[in-house]
């Protein structure tokens, strides 16, 4: 099975978690690159507010197209309890492209439950396998047996 890690990191939480995936499956990464300026307090209300409005960015032009993929494992933090605009734009770009999809988050509050369902409908796929990992978790580098189960689930 060939598949790549796709994800959005704005703090880099969820980076952590997809290179731990990426290294237990030993596939392709890609960070999905943002030309919107998300830094700042500004930044951070703006992330909040697109998000909350569902609404789309420019994305720098990706490196793997993921119809050469058996599998896409969709990485993204949680942005008012939904999908982090860069990945909402990255899924409209490239729907059509997946063959089977995966789905991670990185959370600090809650709401990634119905976050996943909102992918999912988005795709047009169900997720062969859901991972949601806390902020704290992160933080405290104690998500690796999640990251494993998650990509047990994958293998099966």
């Amino acid at each position: 099975m060939k598949a790549l890690v796709a994800y959005y990191s704005r703090t880099g939480r969820t980076k952590k978690i997809a290179e731990a995936i990426s290294n237990n499956l030993n596939c392709d990464i890609e960070e999905i690159i943002d030309t919107t300026k998300r830094s700042g307090f500004f930044g951070i209300f703006r992330s909040k507010y697109q998000a909350a409005k569902k609404m789309l960015t420019v994305l720098q032009n990706s490196k793997n197209d993921p119809a050469f993929y058996d599998l896409v494992i969709i990485g993204t933090p949680v942005w008012s309890n939904t999908i982090s605009t860069p990945i909402r734009t990255y899924i409209h770009q490239n729907k059509s492209r997946f063959k089977n999809v995966a789905f991670f988050c990185t959370f600090g509050g809650s709401g990634f439950e119905d976050m996943f369902c909102q992918m999912e409908e988005l795709c047009g796929k169900k997720p062969v396998s859901a991972l949601a990992v806390d902020a704290m978790e992160v933080l405290k580098d104690n998500y690796m047996d999640k990251v494993k189960q998650f990509v047990d689930n994958i293998l099966k």
